[in-house]
């Protein structure tokens, strides 16, 4: 079988799988939007540079931009951004990604505590409540023990998570978690990048890509999807002309396709 038409094989089932119905999630206007390129380019990795264990296949660098896009009419807040991206085929297994986790504080060094302790301790006495029955002479007197113990040491200022990641899917996928620093819009473009081992010989395949934005809307304090897409990318190695063509013709057969299932809803 050609390259043409396993790549046209995988394609089919991509179509199948992102039918209007279920795909690309229909979006109010007021929900967050996302996006990410429709072509992804593997750049091949010198697997001498990798200290990851590998199975003998070739290794793949898969750099994507995301983009997230609040409408005006967004009134609500987003407590965080959630992408997966998988390899439905199982051909490309990760074996590292960027960014990593991630924490941020807003002290700039160690923080410095004084801790202070005081105590005080006295007796008071009275004579003429002692011996009242001897006479009414009588005196007064105080005793008093005071210690102050002062202690300074550093300690880390609190930090806060800003983004995480982990793969899923049994080392085939990838997902990373953003959440708002000192700014609190989490809006614009974000790159990714993994690092994935791929068949030896290995050309094109199919990537799926699913974000969402979780938060709460203006006067709700729950929890809930503020918007959600779900795309599939066509990767291709870097190079491979022929593998970049088909992956140009899957593109332009998506569009035609979405378009005629626009048309006719």
């Amino acid at each position: 079988m050609t390259f043409r038409a396993k790549f046209q094989g995988v394609f089919y089932l991509a179509v199948a799988s992102v039918s209007p119905v279920g795909t690309i999630q229909a979006a109010d206007a007021k929900d967050i939007a996302f996006d990410a390129p429709a072509i992804v380019i593997a750049e091949p990795i010198n697997p001498s540079v990798v200290e990851q264990p590998t199975m003998g296949g070739d290794l793949m660098r898969f750099r994507i931009p995301i983009s997230t896009f609040q409408p005006a009419e967004f009134r609500g807040q987003v407590h965080e951004y959630v992408v997966e991206i998988d390899s439905p085929n199982q051909t490309c297994r990760v074996l590292d990604f960027w960014p990593k986790n991630e924490i941020y504080t807003e002290i700039d060094g160690t923080v410095s505590v004084e801790s202070t302790l005081q105590k005080e301790s006295s007796v008071h006495f009275n004579i003429s409540a002692a011996y009242e029955p001897l006479g009414r002479g009588s005196a007064q007197g105080e005793w008093k023990n005071k210690a102050n113990i002062q202690e300074h040491y550093q300690r880390k200022p609190p930090m806060q998570i800003l983004s995480s990641s982990g793969m899923i899917r049994r080392g085939y996928g990838v997902m990373f978690k953003f959440r708002p620093g000192p700014l609190p819009s989490l809006e614009g473009v974000r790159d990714l990048a993994i690092l994935a081992e791929v068949p030896r010989g290995w050309r094109a395949d199919m990537l799926q890509i699913t974000m969402r934005a979780v938060g709460v809307q203006q006067h709700s304090s729950r929890p809930q999807n503020l918007g959600e897409s779900r795309l599939w990318m066509a990767a291709h190695r870097e190079g491979d002309a022929a593998a970049a063509a088909a992956a140009k013709r899957y593109v332009t057969q998506e569009r035609a396709l979405r378009s005629l299932a626009a048309s006719s809803q």
